[in-house]
């Protein structure tokens, strides 16, 4: 496990690399390549220094590597640098051991999930919670499915985390706005990401499907929950609509691949709420990673350095 290495040691087992890249040297010709690898205990940079085309066919076709190496301290880091990798067969993979789980249990995101949906009194709204995620595909996915692929909750369970810590903050900030749908914004917070269960596939690392990359998780959202709202005899339009619209500005941004701004009061509060729990993740987690530190590196998805103190 990337945590237990340290500085000397030989490095033997699989990885999943989630970037890489080649570089020229600078004092001679040639190449070599530079990785960023990962098992569910966190990351490390690594360096090929020898490299040849096989290599390099290997890495644009796969992501999971049986690897090995001599783990290095270079500039107060850890680095592997890589004599051999060749790519680890589907059926050896286990996911569970190379990307990380959300640190919250299942069973305490359960047992909060259903208090969530438990608090929904529209029978309209009940139901369609209850259908969707209680689906045998589609609850499971929702379960299980990344919240992101680099910024904020990419690790199993993600998805399912962000959904309830939004939901739990809109439930509490509608209850002093008596103007609010409470019903509706929590509705909104559930599902509100539904279609990364589409948009991501993560049975080797995570990385966009071919629907994600062509539609995004925000239209694919809005495509299952209005067939999922169909399906409910009697839906109201008006509630259907609003729904609607609570998915397609929750981005808020056209810049940011919003279709539509916020124009209902619900909307808003997811569309902010949604923005703040990813942004106070990444604060909470740089603060983790650099306990020892005054300042974070700099966070090209937050355009800043964050103080950690």
């Amino acid at each position: 496990m990337i945590q237990n290495l340290k500085a000397g040691e030989r490095f033997q087992g699989i990885l999943l690399i989630t970037d890489w890249k080649e570089a020229s040297f600078r004092n001679k010709p040639g190449n070599y390549l530079i990785l960023t690898c990962q098992d569910r205990t966190g990351s490390i940079g690594a360096k090929v220094w020898e490299i040849n085309t096989q290599m390099l066919h290997w890495l644009e076709e796969y992501d999971v590597f049986q690897m090995s190496g001599q783990v290095n301290e270079f500039r107060g880091t850890l680095e592997l640098a890589v004599e051999s990798l060749k790519p680890v067969p589907e059926d050896k993979i286990d996911l569970t051991e190379l990307l990380p789980a959300s640190p919250v249990p299942a069973a305490e995101l359960e047992k909060r999930l259903k208090a969530l949906i438990q608090e929904i009194k529209d029978p309209y709204l009940n139901r369609l919670n209850n259908q969707v995620l209680e689906d045998p595909k589609i609850g499971a996915a929702y379960r299980s499915c990344p919240a992101a692929r680099k910024i904020h909750q990419a690790y199993l369970r993600g998805l399912w985390e962000h959904s309830v810590e939004v939901a739990e903050l809109v439930a509490s900030l509608a209850s002093h706005y008596p103007e609010v749908n409470r019903d509706l914004a929590i509705t909104g917070a559930l599902l509100h990401d539904l279609g990364k269960i589409s948009e991501y596939e993560y049975t080797r690392g995570i990385d966009f499907t071919t629907e994600g990359r062509l539609l995004g998780h925000i239209l694919i959202g809005i495509q299952m929950i209005t067939r999922e709202m169909d399906k409910i005899l009697g839906f109201p339009v008006e509630l259907k609509t609003k729904l609607m619209h609570i998915l397609a500005s929750h981005h808020g941004r056209y810049e940011w691949q919003s279709p539509k701004r916020p124009k209902i009061m619900e909307a808003l509060l997811v569309h902010y709420v949604d923005a703040m729990e990813a942004e106070l993740w990444q604060f909470r987690h740089a603060k983790e990673d650099h306990p020892d530190s005054e300042w974070s590196p700099y966070l090209s998805s937050m355009e800043r350095y964050l103080y950690l103190k």
